[in-house]
């Protein structure tokens, strides 16, 4: 398949994401990639074949099926270094609830820092979680789990005005609802400030503000693990997120008022 054959070699990659950024001259080619002007004629020569450049008055550009082409390893490249860079995490953990197009888009996770408890500073993925949403204005979230100290957040961050989105399984809305006054929370659902989707058999944990990214998973064994969480500020993990969070809500059915009345 000859539009694979910038993989077989890392200086045909080069030059081929070197010219994503814009079209260049050979001499602006050579600083790039620090190789000699004929080896990269020669590899010009075969991108044009295969019609992925194309040079007008010495100066070389994508092609369309270029960009196209570059784009894909471009995120494959990403993709390989956040499995690398991870790669006990996931070795130990379900991805199988990430949808697919999620997986082949992880490089959006590169920038993300993995968070486990360690015995001499327990719960310590808990607290850096709390601590991170603390000063949100709008969080979505998708909850398998319960912890008290969930509803005292979530009260404070909506008594200041934050909007909330969370999914949540039929039994963690009960755990929820021994917690919480049912007029207030009836009172930021009519608002619009709160909204809550019921989901069962949840198997991720999600959560998201203007600008931070939180993700756990369940362990190979069955159990979710509250001792690791991958972490990020960036924008195209909060984006990733986003993604996901979408996909979960599209099976998900949205708290009805008419259980408060």
């Amino acid at each position: 398949m000859d539009y694979l054959s910038p993989l077989r070699s890392e200086l045909k990659l080069k030059i081929l994401l070197n010219l994503l950024n814009g079209e260049r001259k050979i001499a602006e080619l050579r600083s790039g990639v620090e190789t000699r002007d004929t080896t990269i004629l020669h590899i010009l020569e075969e991108f044009g074949d295969l019609g992925l450049t194309t040079k007008t008055q010495g100066v070389y550009k994508l092609s369309s099926l270029g960009i196209i082409e570059a784009k894909i390893f471009k995120e494959y490249l990403s993709t390989a270094e956040v499995i690398e860079k991870f790669k006990d995490f996931w070795l130990s953990h379900n991805v199988d609830v990430i949808p697919a197009h999620l997986l082949q888009n992880m490089g959006a996770l590169k920038d993300s820092t993995l968070i486990r408890t360690e015995a001499s500073e327990l719960g310590i993925v808990h607290k850096t979680f709390i601590e991170t949403l603390k000063t949100s204005k709008k969080i979505r979230g998708i909850s398998p789990i319960f912890h008290p100290d969930f509803i005292s957040l979530f009260g404070q961050l909506l008594d200041q005005g934050c909007k909330i989105e969370l999914v949540v399984s039929s039994e963690i809305l009960g755990k929820i609802a021994g917690f919480v006054d049912f007029e207030l929370v009836k009172k930021y659902l009519i608002e619009d400030q709160l909204r809550v989707f019921l989901k069962d058999d949840l198997k991720i944990a999600l959560a998201m503000s203007e600008h931070s990214f939180s993700l756990g998973l369940f362990a190979l064994s069955g159990m979710y693990d509250d001792n690791t969480d991958l972490l990020s500020d960036s924008k195209e993990a909060i984006e990733w997120g986003e993604h996901l969070f979408n996909d979960v809500v599209k099976g998900s059915t949205k708290l009805d008022l008419k259980l408060f009345s």
